[in-house]
């Protein structure tokens, strides 16, 4: 059987070829985080080196991480494309069973992968007989969490072998805690494309192709300091003294068609609820519903310039469709510019449909009447009851 094993979780772009347990090419290189230019030229390379072609391929292995989250997207996305374009089974291994695989000699093997700030992502594994058995699945933890939950799967004094840059970075710790503890050589500490593929093998041999999704044990850093903010964001209900508060800023600081009077009027209308969010108690955004019949049409959602793209437009949509909730409406509508693509975007998020178009709506530019239905699902947000001045 001729393998295809890619590996691009890493700062390696890594392209090897197989037949069966059998390397024959090898080309795993340092690229740091260029593999969309790499990957392609060096598959080319690979079989150029062995006069082999895709159509000679049998089985496509991909490293589906943890890693690099955008590294393995490329990875994943190439097999599948190659796997789409000519049938070819594929199938996706882990990257810490792919350092598992580099450990030879029968034993206990942690595979340990550092993801910064005394954290890492950990699996333990046991090779008896030759064949590799998972014990503990890859899992995220601190690393002196991660050595005592494999340290209490350990039922045996054979040797430990503890594999993967974190094995290099945290060796004290590990020396400290594991008496028979046995570090891997260096070059068994960066992933490699040929043991994914001889992973890879194994694991088509017991349970044939499968569709290979990405293993994220933790959420992107971008997303997780979002998360952290968002957290610290209070939605309550607006009054005059908040709108007096933004007043000065309103064109300025959110968006250039947010007039001051309207805005008086709408949070004085017994039909209109109006929202604010506050962050360490600046007023970041505020957004509005008016009550029309068992409808709530959304009049505004809008976050302070320098506070976009933080999740604070999510919080205020959540809460409007919960406030709809509570009063008990049927059906949730608004208008959005045709050509705004985020906030389109972040609506079909929410179930939200299109139901028609409004011609010049925004100034000689079409506006997409949007709408859900109230009751499609409910969202863990207590929304304290709204009053006014």
């Amino acid at each position: 059987m001729k393998i295809l094993s890619i590996d691009t979780a890493s700062n390696i772009c890594g392209v090897s070829i197989l037949e069966d347990n059998n390397l024959i090419c090898n080309l795993d290189q340092y690229t740091g985080r260029t593999h969309s230019e790499n990957l392609m030229p060096m598959i080319e390379q690979a079989f150029s080196q062995t006069d082999f072609t895709l159509k000679d391929i049998n089985l496509l292995v991909c490293d589906k991480g943890p890693g690099s989250f955008t590294g393995i997207r490329i990875g994943i996305a190439t097999t599948k494309a190659f796997h789409d374009s000519l049938c070819i089974p594929c199938i996706g291994v882990n990257s810490l069973e792919a350092f598992a695989y580099s450990i030879k000699q029968d034993g206990y093997i942690v595979s340990l992968l550092d993801c910064k700030n005394n954290n890492c992502y950990f699996a333990l594994y046991e090779r008896k007989n030759a064949e590799y058995h998972e014990i503990i699945s890859p899992s995220s933890d601190t690393i002196e969490n991660a050595l005592k939950i494999c340290q209490q799967s350990i039922t045996s004094s054979q040797s430990i072998n503890f594999v993967g840059d974190g094995a290099t970075l945290y060796q004290d710790i590990i020396c400290h805690q594991f008496e028979n503890s046995i570090l891997a050589t260096p070059e068994n500490n960066l992933l490699n494309s040929y043991y994914v593929g001889l992973a890879g093998l194994d694991k088509f041999r017991k349970n044939g192709s499968e569709e290979i999704l990405p293993l994220y044990l933790k959420k992107p850093q971008a997303q997780r300091q979002l998360e952290a903010k968002s957290r610290n964001v209070q939605i309550i209900p607006m009054n005059l003294e908040d709108l007096e508060q933004i007043s000065a800023i309103l064109t300025s600081d959110f968006d250039e068609f947010w007039n001051y009077n309207i805005l008086k009027s709408e949070l004085n209308s017994e039909n209109s609820s109006y929202l604010v969010a506050r962050l360490n108690g600046e007023i970041v955004g505020f957004a509005g519903i008016k009550i029309l019949m068992d409808e709530a049409n959304i009049m505004n959602i809008v976050v302070k310039k320098n506070f976009r793209n933080q999740g604070i437009g999510s919080l205020l949509l959540k809460s409007l469709i919960h406030l709809a909730e509570e009063k008990k409406l049927n059906t949730i509508t608004l208008e959005v510019m045709e050509e705004n693509y985020s906030a389109i975007h972040l609506y079909k998020n929410f179930n939200f449909i299109q139901a028609g178009i409004r011609k010049n709506y925004y100034q000689n530019k079409n506006g997409l009447i949007m709408t859900r239905n109230v009751k499609l699902g409910t969202f863990p947000f207590s929304h304290p009851k709204n009053k006014r001045d």
